[in-house]
Formats: structure tokens, C-alpha cells, sequence
């Protein structure tokens, strides 16, 4: 605050704007302003008041500042008056200074010097106050001394004179000593100047300062003064008089003027014009009206467009189209709220490819609160989302099907099952295993299975909506999330559309064909689960369920089936300790002539007499054996058994009997080390090979034709006939057998049953005829009415299997039948 709060100030200035600006700065701070337009105004009303101060504006529209400072002071010599210009002019301060005026105020663009007003008038106001009170004490001194010595002690300009011949100061004001922190007494030492000024300006100050030939205009020289804690100080120099002495020496004198902060502020300015021209991020700089004032060179290398393109342009022309309004709604109330944003957002580049970039925006308010600016700095992050995205998408996809893995289903299920729960709303998971894929991997090979599953995934997806999620969870295995769905009805079209699609048959590359089928398992929330965990567990055990009683098709879960879930856990514990117990068993069941009905073999079958679970069925057991890898001992187990009934036959005579013996795909994977220890186990007992079928299911025959054709042909030279089982149900077709060493065909018995719907008697007939044109025998099973029976041997089948005959049956009672020898007449 000034001393003087009531003083009275006049402003004489043309621009009304920043009159008012000054006007309400200077009310703010206390004093009373008075203003006029013109310097002709500003003398006529000096002529009538009185003012403590005159601001003056050098560029008026009647005259310039130094003509209405003379007339004022014409009228008024003592008036207080203070120069104000826009235009960095050192003369026009000297000039103003030397007319009178007390200081010097230099506007600036950005409006500082608002600030620095009040500072220089109550500056100027306690000079004169101090001045006055000086030439009361001091009077004896003339007025004209009194006003210069005042003046140079209350200005940030050091008085000075230079003897060249000397090289030293013979003379400096007192401001020297409060600028550099030296005394007057080192300012006119011997070796001062060339020991204070900075070493990389000392030669061309002194030859400045050493030169005879000045003119007696003023000569400036900017250059740096070492302070005496060893700081720089800019100042710049003017020689204003130069002279010769009464001895014809050579006197200058001048004015030396601290100029650190307006280098220090160029130095800022300079710096961040390089940073704005080499910094990586792109600049841009807008208006009130959001129009593109600035732009920096990374600018124009992220969006492809020159600055001549953009300017005076809106930022929209950069965007994407791919954030919505909500988004700018939301951006433009965060700017308002707290005058800055940062995100990411996607825009488009002058080529018309989008790229991400990283923004930050922010406002730039006036002195008075007012938005003047927005400035937005932003990176394309393109390259570094990418590479994010890839290792997400690594961590959350499969890498096979690029369906989500098992990490992102858990989240998914997670994130479904919280928004039921919010919503009252129920959700369906299905869990999805494929029917036979091991036996397609296991016979055809990675590469085939690899092929089955992209194509399964496929066909998957297709069956679901884009906001379902359809994952693969690993092997075989696949999930899918229903939201949203009002009636079980909706959920069952859409598990029996994914059925039939993944009936249709699969091309796997090259002549490998293969039909597979899918067991669905299905758990709703709440009904079945009120967690994602639980969820799993249930539609994991409603999938096993369709396996054991079928497969190719489609349960929900009830209690009965996690209980059975149970079961076969249970199952997966018992196994060894069962076949230690001897508590397997090995059934048979005849296969006879159908020309005339006698027995010509039979098949071995596995059962399982629990002591608590009673009789346990293969369709029960077996797929957990294949699963738990138990089936290799089972298999074993159930070829010594046989060999021991087959001795036990011969001794009654019935030395022809052979008996067939099932192969699972997994075992004829390990066919080789299978039949050696087989081999063994008939020279043991001194069994002949013949005696032995071994019954392979249709998926054995997938895969490399010539090589299956030299395990098959292997097989038969050791003297073991080979029987092709369920044949019909599976992707072989009857070409793709032929040429195969097979010595049976065996017809799946869903086709056997159809006998007297029509629809299917053409098949078997096809079947029938196209087995013996291979010169092999075919064998049907399940015939369990004399209809079938009759209607199989006018087609000129060879061979029977079913109920109608016999059921498995313990060894003791296949003895009485083989005693009777024919099963019917």
C-alpha cells in the first residue's frame, strides 16, 4: 500500500480498456484516479487541480508523452510524473528521465505491469516525500542538485565515470553498492573492472570502455557484472557524455542499468520456445472460441496436418468419431469444474488412420479470473496400447481358438453373476465337452484335434449372442455365459442348436473327416448356485450326467446329479483297490451264426460287483477308467481273465470258441506295448493268437491312412483278427475303409433297432454288401426281436449279437449255452 492512501492521481491514456484496468487497480490499492484520452485534456486539468502523481502514456493521439510532460511541467515544475510506453526504449527512457519524468513503467502483453504500477508510484510518491524532507534540511544546496542526487539514489540506475587512461571508475553512485553487494570504495579500486566483469565479456567492455572515439550520443553494451557472492548481473551500459579534461584526457560518463530479470525472463522464454519446438509431445494452443491459435513441429508429426492447416480450425477436426458425446460432455464439465483434464482419448490422423493419444488440458485465466486460453499436450500412445493390449489378450485368450481362456470366464462369471444379483435377474452357464475328441486327437493327431477345435469354436459362436460369452477353458472343454435369458426354453434352443451344429461333419485337412458330438451340462443363478464357483461345479457335474447316459445331449442340474458327481470321484478312488479285491468281473455275451444259431464266439465285457454299489455297468465306469488312466489295468486284468475261461473251454472241448476283446482309442495309441504283454500272456498260457478279436471303435481309423494300415495288417499277422465296432455312429464312411485289414464289421445297434421303420433298412443293406465286397464279415448287434433277427439274415448278414439270444453273462452260465451249442432253431 502506498504512504499516502488519499493521494490523487491522474491517467492520461488513450486506450479507455486499460484505463479502467489501471483505474481499478490503483482504487484497489487506495488512491483516487482522475483520467483523461488526450495529452491536451491531461494539461488543462493540471491547470485547475491538483495531483499527488501523473501517469502518462508516451503515445497519445495529440502529442507524445515528453511534449505533455513538458507542459505540465510548465505549469506545475514539481508535478510527480511517471512515463508509461509499450515499446522497449532505452532512449525514450533516458529522454523522459532527463525531462523530469521520476520513473519509467514499460507495459507488457501479458498485462504485468498492472502489478508493477502501484509498487513504482508509491515508490516515486516516497522519493518525493524523502526529497521534500531533504531539501528542508539541506536548502543551503541548490534545487536543481537536490532533484538529480534524489533521483539517481531512488532509481535502478547507477551513475557513473570512467577514466579510459586509468582504467578505473573515478566516480559511481550509491545504487552500485545495493546492486553488486561491492562498496564505492572497490568500484574505484585499481583492477576493479577487469576483475568483476564475467571473463567471457571482458574483452569487448573494455575495448568499449578504452575507445576515444565515442560520439556524444548515447552507446549502449549489454554485458555481465560478477556480484560479490559471485552471481551474475546483467546490466546494460549508455554512455551518455564523453569529454576531455583540462589535461586532454578522455572522461566518459553514463548509466549502468540492471537488466537481470528481463534477461532472466528472455532466458525462460528462450527455453520454452526450444522445448516447445523439440519436445515430443504435441502442443496445442486454442482460444476463448476453442479455435487452434499454436501448434509445436511434434504437432504435425503425430496428426499429419502443418500448422497453416489447423489454424483459426476447431480441435474437432482431429476426431475419431469413436468417443460419443457423453465423453465430451464429461471432458468439458471436468475443464469447467477444475480447469484441467487428462485421459485418453483416439483420434484420427491426416492419412485417416487413428492412433490413442495421452491428453492433458488444461485453462489459462487473465488477471481477472477471466479463460483466455486452453492448452492441450497429448502423445500418441498408439504403439504402447498395442503392445498392452497384446499382452493382455496373451493372458486373457486362447491362443488356439482366441476365445477367452479360463482366467477372463472366471472374470466374466464373476462380473455376471454380481450383475444378477444386482439386477434379480437369472443367468445360465453351460459347460460344453466334446464327445470322442480325445479319440479324434489320439488317432488323427495334435495337429487334426488342433484343426476340430478352431472349427468347433467356430461353429460355437455362432449359436450365441455378442453379449454371451463363449471361453475355452482348456482340452476339449468350453463354457458359455447366457445373461438375460427370461425362460429355460430360450436356453434349451439355443443348447440343441449348438448340438446340431457340432453334428454336422468336420473336414480336418487332406481325406480326415470326422463327426463328433457334445455333452452340455447346464447350471442356472440363483436356482443352482448363488456363486460363480458353485455355478461350475454344478454345470460341470450336469455335463457328466449327459456323458453317462448317452452323451449328445443336454441336462440341467438337480441335486440327483451332484450326487453322482460324488459317485464318480468315489469311482476314481475305488478303482485299484476294487481290482485287488477281485471285485471286476468278466461277463460274456454270445455272438452267433445267423444261418443257423450257433455259437461261433463271444465278447468280453467288464463288469464291476462293489460291495456297497452293487453291480456298477461299463457305461458307468469305463469313461472314468479312460479318464483316470485306469483303463490300461482294467484291460489287462480283463486279458488274463479271458485266457483263463478259454483254457477252461478247450478242456471241455470247445476249442473253437474266440472270444473279442475292446480296444479303446486310448489304448490303440499304445497299440505296440498292448499287444506285447498280450502276447505274453497267451504264450503263457499256451493260447493261440487266433482265438483273440480285437473289436476297434471308428475313431481308431482316423489319421495317417498308411500307417494305420501297417498297425492294422501288424495286427493280423500275429494271427488276431480285427472287428470294426459301433460302426455307422462315427465319421468313417464305407470308402474310407475300404482297402483296410479288418476281418469283422460290426453294425451299431441304433440302426439294428430301426428294423421295420423303413428309413434306416437301406443303410444296413449298404452296409452289408459293402462289408463282404471288402471280403468282410459283418456282425449285428443288439437284435433283441425275431423280427431283426429275420429280417438281418434275408440280408444276407453273417453274424448276431443281442438279447433276443443271451445277455452277458458270467462264464459258469456261458458254459451251459456253448453245451447246448445253438441258441435257437
Amino acid at each position: 500500500m502506498p504512504d499516502m492512501p488519499s493521494a490523487n492521481i491522474l491517467y492520461i491514456e488513450d486506450d479507455l480498456g486499460l484505463a479502467e484496468l489501471v483505474r481499478i487497480k490503483l482504487k484497489r490499492e487506495g488512491y483516487h484516479v482522475a483520467h483523461t484520452e488526450s495529452g491536451h485534456q491531461g494539461v488543462m486539468l493540471m491547470r485547475d487541480q491538483d495531483f499527488d502523481a501523473v501517469l502518462i502514456d508516451f503515445y497519445l493521439p495529440d502529442m507524445n508523452g515528453l511534449e505533455v510532460l513538458k507542459g505540465i511541467q510548465a505549469l506545475q515544475p514539481k508535478a510527480v510524473c511517471i512515463m508509461i510506453s509499450g515499446i522497449d526504449d532505452m532512449q525514450l527512457v533516458v529522454d523522459a528521465i532527463k525531462q523530469g519524468a521520476e520513473d519509467f513503467v514499460l507495459k507488457d502483453s501479458e498485462g504485468a505491469y498492472l502489478e508493477l504500477l502501484p509498487t513504482t508510484l508509491g515508490k516515486v510518491l516516497l522519493k518525493q516525500r524523502l526529497i521534500a524532507e531533504k531539501e528542508a534540511a539541506e536548502q543551503e544546496k541548490s534545487k536543481s542538485e537536490a532533484f538529480y542526487r534524489s533521483l539517481i539514489d531512488h532509481t535502478h540506475v547507477v551513475a557513473w565515470e570512467y577514466l579510459p587512461n586509468t582504467g578505473r571508475f573515478s566516480y559511481v553512485s550509491s545504487q552500485a553498492e545495493k546492486l553488486t553487494g561491492h562498496s564505492l570504495e572497490e568500484w574505484t579500486s585499481d583492477g576493479f573492472w577487469q576483475a568483476s566483469l564475467h571473463p567471457q565479456d571482458y574483452a569487448k567492455v573494455n575495448a568499449f570502455c578504452s575507445s576515444r572515439s565515442h560520439s556524444q550520443e548515447e552507446e549502449g553494451l549489454e554485458f555481465r557484472l560478477l556480484k560479490k557472492d559471485g552471481s551474475e548481473l546483467w546490466l546494460r551500459q549508455l554512455v551518455s557524455v564523453v569529454e576531455i579534461d583540462s589535461e586532454s584526457c578522455c572522461v566518459l560518463r553514463g548509466f549502468l542499468i540492471d537488466i537481470t530479470e528481463s534477461k532472466q525472463a528472455m532466458e525462460k522464454q528462450r527455453l520454452a520456445e526450444l522445448v516447445f519446438d523439440t519436445i515430443h509431445e504435441g502442443i496445442m494452443i486454442t482460444d476463448t472460441h476453442n479455435c487452434i491459435e499454436v501448434v509445436n513441429p511434434a504437432f504435425t508429426k503425430i496428426t499429419g496436418y502443418s500448422f497453416d492447416e489447423v489454424r483459426g480450425q476447431n480441435p474437432r477436426i482431429l476426431s475419431s468419431g469413436l468417443q460419443d458425446a457423453r465423453f465430451y460432455t464429461a471432458l468439458w464439465q471436468s475443464l469447467n469444474k477444475h480447469g484441467h483434464w487428462e485421459g485418453e482419448l483416439w483420434n484420427r490422423h491426416k492419412n485417416g488412420e487413428m492412433y490413442a493419444q495421452s491428453t492433458s488440458i488444461s485453462y489459462v485465466h487473465d488477471e481477472v479470473g477471466n479463460i483466455k486460453r486452453h492448452i492441450a499436450i497429448f502423445g500418441d500412445v498408439t504403439e504402447k496400447k498395442q503392445a498392452d493390449e497384446k499382452i493382455y489378450h496373451q493372458a486373457n485368450y486362447d491362443s488356439l481358438t482366441e476365445l477367452p481362456n479360463r482366467q477372463l470366464f472366471q472374470d466374466r462369471l464373476h462380473s455376471a453373476v454380481a450383475s444378477a444379483k444386482r439386477n434379480h435377474s437369472q443367468l445360465a452357464l453351460l459347460y460344453i465337452d466334446l464327445d470322442r475328441f480325445k479319440e479324434v486327437n489320439d488317432s488323427a493327431g495334435h495337429e487334426a484335434g488342433d484343426r476340430l477345435l478352431i472349427q468347433v469354436a467356430k461353429r460355437l459362436n455362432e449359436c450365441i449372442r455378442e453379449t454371451d460369452t463363449l471361453a475355452r477353458l482348456g482340452g476339449d472343454e468350453f463354457t458359455v455365459i447366457l445373461s438375460n435369458l427370461s425362460t429355460n426354453y430360450d436356453i434349451e434352443n439355443i443348447a440343441r442348436t449348438m448340438l446340431e451344429v457340432l453334428e454336422q461333419p468336420f473336414s480336418l485337412a487332406g481325406d480326415i473327416d470326422a463327426a463328433i458330438s457334445a455333452s452340455i451340462g447346464i447350471a442356472m443363478y440363483p436356482a443352482d448356485g448363488g456363486d460363480d464357483e458353485t455355478l461350475v461345479r454344478h454345470a460341470d457335474a450336469a455335463m457328466y450326467r449327459v456323458k453317462e447316459t448317452g452323451r449328445n445331449g443336454f441336462e440341467f442340474f438337480t441335486a440327483e446329479m451332484n450326487r453322482e458327481a460324488g459317485k464318480r470321484q468315489q469311482f476314481k478312488s475305488a478303482f485299484k483297490d476294487s481290482l485287488e479285491k477281485g471285485e471286476f468281473k468278466v461277463f460274456f455275451q454270445p455272438v452267433w451264426r445267423l444261418s443257423d444259431g450257433k455259437i461261433m464266439g463271444v465278447e468280453a465285457l467288464s463288469r464291476w460287483q462293489h460291495p456297497e454299489w452293487g453291480m456298477v455297468m461299463p457305461d458307468d465306469f469305463i469313461p472314468v477308467a479312460e479318464e483316470s488312466g485306469f483303463i490300461h489295468e482294467l484291460s489287462l486284468f480283463v486279458v488274463n481273465e479271458v485266457v483263463k475261461q478259454i483254457k477252461a473251454w478247450d478242456e471241455q472241448a470247445f476249442n473253437e470258441i474266440s472270444v473279442a476283446i475292446n480296444l479303446s482309442p486310448i489304448q490303440f495309441r499304445r497299440l505296440d506295448d498292448w499287444l506285447a504283454q498280450m502276447h505274453k500272456v497267451l504264450s503263457e498260457h499256451a493260447i493261440a493268437p487266433h482265438r483273440i478279436k480285437l473289436e476297434i471303435t471308428e475313431t481308431a481309423l482316423m489319421g495317417d491312412t498308411l500307417k494305420l494300415m501297417e498297425t492294422l495288417s501288424h495286427v493280423q499277422t500275429s494271427g488276431i483278427e480285427i472287428s470294426l465296432d459301433d460302426f455307422g455312429t462315427g465319421f468313417s464312411s464305407l470308402s474310407r475303409i475300404s482297402g483296410m485289414p479288418l476281418n469283422f464289421i460290426k453294425i451299431d445297434r441304433s440302426f439294428v433297432s430301426q428294423i421295420g421303420q423303413g428309413r434306416q433298412c437301406n443303410v444296413i443293406e449298404a452296409i452289408i454288401s459293402m462289408s463282404h465286397s471288402m471280403d468282410c464279415q459283418v456282425i449285428a448287434e443288439g437284435i433283441e426281436t425275431v423280427e431283426q433277427r429275420e429280417y438281418l439274415k434275408q440280408l444276407g448278414c453273417d453274424f448276431g449279437q443281442g438279447f433276443l439270444c443271451s445277455r452277458p453273462v458270467p462264464a459258469a452260465d456261458l458254459l451251459t449255452l456253448l453245451q447246448k451249442g445253438f441258441l435257437f432253431d
